[in-house]
């Protein structure tokens, strides 16, 4: 009974996560304005499967505790693969937030950068691309004990 009782808090909490993450994209136009800022409006199909599969993999590795192989020097190349690839997603989307909620373009245009647009998205994203490979590179500068 107890176990019954875990798998359907369980299952009812990712429910819960579930359904906020889907809110979270689709009231803030997220995922349409990353298609619209990367000018990729015939690829929606593949957004869909990736978003789905991302998604599968992720709570299939977090379900069952699955690791990077330790095979020489495969594990590190993979580790700054993986960070690269977590760097663009949450540039990205860090990117079509702030265009969303439309900070970028105010802040452009009262820092007088509003011909600037594209260069000033490229570098924020660049940014956090690289805070994603030095936070994954070198997980010792964020130890502080």
């Amino acid at each position: 009974m107890k176990a019954i009782l875990l798998i359907l808090i369980g299952f009812s909490e990712g429910v819960i996560v579930g359904v906020a993450l889907v809110a979270f994209l689709m009231v803030l136009d997220v995922i349409p304005r990353l298609i619209d800022l990367s000018n990729s409006e015939n690829s929606i199909f593949l957004y869909q499967k990736l978003i789905v599969l991302g998604s599968i993999f992720g709570v299939i590795t977090d379900f069952f505790n699955l690791t990077l192989p330790n095979i020489f020097f495969i594990n590190k190349l993979l580790v700054v693969l993986i960070g690269l690839i977590f760097g663009i997603f949450i540039g990205l989307v860090a990117a079509a937030l702030t265009e969303t909620l439309k900070v970028l373009p105010l802040l452009s245009k009262r820092l007088g950068l509003k011909d600037y647009m594209d260069e000033l998205l490229f570098i924020i994203i660049l940014g956090k691309v690289i805070g994603s490979l030095i936070y994954w590179l070198f997980p010792r500068l964020w130890f502080l004990g």
